[in-house]
């Protein structure tokens, strides 16, 4: 079957060759590699032509109509025609043997994930493996895929739709896959398929980033409260307690996993609390 792998990218010059270094070393090469500019400022654009001699196939689409990720990804997946799309960050790196075990696993399923080895740039030993042994799920509810490390066949778009572009602030990868695992359709683990996923450098950098997602939790939880099965939302007093018992326990969280991924969580856990509130709204803990 024919493969696409889309990475979607903005200002991503300083890390994309890292990326697009990963798919010239797969031990599959059937693939064409499409990234997606999402009005990129720096020189990202230009990096990619320098980079198409060294692939059988590769493809600029420029997704500027709208700033996101989920508009970048959609942007490449309607400029594409191939039997099975797989998508994966511009400041990551997938292993190997990535394309080969996600080919392998959506021969048998509609879509797909793998293990992610997180980078912690700030740690002596930056190595932290997630999602190594199941699909993860949200909200105690529905798997997903991390839009990091996804694959699927193109009839999972005729079931879903696109990526939900007004999710901007995250989360748009845990509402597709919902409304996969909504269809009646399987999300599988492929153990080989694995990506290095690098965290943000730099404190205000990684603070930011988990601020939008803190928000994105609320407004993804909005989008689908009413679904059957979805947790009931913790009332405010609840929401207090919780947030006040999970505090006491980030010094040993410092301790272990470093100072800026404890403040990470703090950024996440506030922006989640200040949304449920400005928004006059509840999500489950």
């Amino acid at each position: 079957m024919s493969v696409v792998v889309i990475v979607p990218a903005f200002n991503a010059a300083h890390t994309l060759p890292r990326q697009l270094s990963a798919p010239d070393s797969q031990t599959n090469l059937n693939f064409r590699v499409i990234v997606s500019d999402n009005r990129s400022s720096d020189n990202t654009k230009s990096l990619c032509a320098g980079w198409k001699p060294k692939f059988l196939q590769l493809d600029l689409v420029e997704a500027y109509a709208r700033q996101g990720v989920a508009h970048a990804r959609n942007s490449a997946i309607t400029a594409s025609t191939e039997d099975l799309i797989l998508i994966c960050d511009a400041d990551d790196r997938v292993h190997p043997g990535w394309v080969e075990a996600m080919v392998r696993a959506l021969a048998t399923s509609s879509s797909a994930t793998g293990p992610l080895h997180i980078i912690h740039p700030d740690q002596r030993d930056p190595i932290e493996m997630w999602n190594t042994d199941a699909v993860p799920i949200a909200m105690k509810f529905r798997g997903y895929m991390p839009g990091c490390n996804m694959g699927m066949r193109r009839e999972v778009l005729t079931s879903v739709g696109l990526f939900d572009e007004d999710l901007s602030l995250g989360q748009e990868d845990v509402d597709f896959g919902w409304r996969i695992t909504a269809a009646g359709l399987d999300i599988t683990l492929a153990p080989e398929a694995v990506v290095d996923y690098y965290q943000r450098p730099g404190l205000r950098t990684l603070l930011r980033q988990q601020w939008r997602y803190g928000r994105g939790h609320v407004h993804l939880y909005d989008k689908h409260r009413h679904d059957p099965g979805i947790p009931a939302p913790a009332s405010i007093r609840t929401s207090l307690r919780w947030f006040w018992e999970w505090a006491k326990q980030l010094p040993g969280v410092a301790r272990r996993g470093g100072l800026s991924r404890a403040l990470g969580a703090v950024s996440f856990e506030g922006a989640r609390f200040s949304e449920t509130i400005r928004r006059h709204t509840s999500s489950p803990l």
